[in-house]
């Protein structure tokens, strides 16, 4: 879950650099008004960047076997979950599989890991 956390956390730096440095990337058909979100391009890539490093932190202080970082690797991981909806009308592969590897970092995170020491077997 580390793992998938990390990538997450790439995915959303990802998301931020290519909004911050690319504005017309994420601009969907004319039927959509043109407009990605009511954000501007910069709010929204300064934004995924941020969630992104949070992700990365969290990923790493799993590895590190934190408890504090699962619990707060959750929050992150939903407003990934929740971010991807607005990408849904651009890159909807991209979103459907970045919201399900949400989802299994959120269960991941949430399940308590059968080799910490004083937990049941």
């Amino acid at each position: 879950m580390a793992f998938a956390g990390i990538l997450l956390g790439l995915f959303g730096i990802t998301n931020g650099f290519v909004a911050l440095l690319d504005h017309g990337y994420h601009e969907t058909t004319y039927e959509h008004g043109q407009r990605f979100l009511i954000f501007d391009y910069d709010a929204w890539g300064w934004i995924w960047i941020i969630v992104g490093m949070v992700q990365i932190l969290a990923g790493v202080g799993v590895l590190v076997g934190s408890r504090a970082a699962r619990l707060s690797g959750i929050v992150p991981a939903s407003a990934c979950l929740v971010g991807q909806l607005m990408f849904l009308s651009a890159f909807p592969w991209w979103s459907v599989v970045t919201m399900a590897l949400s989802v299994l970092v959120i269960l991941g995170l949430v399940a308590e890991p059968r080799h910490v020491p004083g937990m049941p077997v």
